[in-house]
């Protein structure tokens, strides 16, 4: 009994320290937004020009911000499925923790140059390699029977799938700014639809299977014996 408690605790602390990471990630980006001084006597005019020279970076903390939220909400997903753990899932979670961890920095570097090819490449290539890692950790703990029975086929692959939605967006994201590069970024606000688009498939599949299930209603022409 008290080596499952001790187990249990052990994936406690994978879920935890993982949670440390996106809190301080998260918490780092507006970190890098700093209060705008302006010297003697100014102006209301002055100061909104000066709130209004941090758009890109405010812009940059509202996405980033959503992103690791949306991160966050994929690895509390799939942790809720996972029921056992090994040293291999452990580390691919800290390799993609790392990407997490760096998402601040690749944040601060797209804000300071918004119109830019390798920030905004930088950006998604962090956010691309995330989802992917992401896909990597969940795919190899589906593989070697660490979910529960709960972790079909069908749940395997919606959070395979939104997983991957992150690093779609940011291929759009990068074709779009081919055309337009100050609006390359609006590319991002296709997260969430496709995340939105994956579950609403899977939940109509799943429906779908569930009426298949169904036993058909009794013929009223059949003869019972009682």
């Amino acid at each position: 009994m008290s080596e499952n408690k001790n187990y249990e605790l052990q994936l406690e602390r994978i879920v935890f320290f993982s949670d440390a990471v996106f809190a301080i990630a998260i918490t780092l980006l507006i970190i890098e937004i700093k209060v705008p001084h302006l010297e003697g006597e100014r102006r209301g005019v002055e100061f909104l020009q000066a709130v209004l020279d941090l758009l890109p970076k405010f812009i940059g903390y509202f996405l980033s911000f959503f992103v690791i939220g949306a991160y966050w909400s994929g690895h509390h997903r799939i942790y809720g499925y996972i029921e056992r753990w090994d040293y291999t899932l452990v580390r691919r979670n800290i390799v993609f923790l790392s990407a997490i961890a760096f998402i601040p920095f690749a944040t601060a570097f797209l804000s300071d140059y918004f119109t830019q090819f390798v920030p905004l490449a930088l950006y998604s290539l962090t956010l691309t390699a995330a989802g992917l890692l992401e896909l990597y950790q969940w795919r190899y703990a589906v593989n070697n029977s660490l979910t529960s029975v709960a972790a079909d086929s069908a749940i395997a692959g919606q959070l395979g799938w939104r997983a991957l939605a992150v690093p779609l967006a940011s291929v759009v994201v990068i074709l779009v700014w081919l055309a337009a590069p100050r609006f390359a970024t609006v590319g991002f606000a296709l997260i969430p639809v496709l995340q939105r688009i994956i579950d609403r498939r899977y939940r109509a599949a799943a429906a779908a299977e569930t009426e298949d299930r169904r036993p058909e209603p009794a013929s009223e022409n059949s003869s019972d014996i009682f």
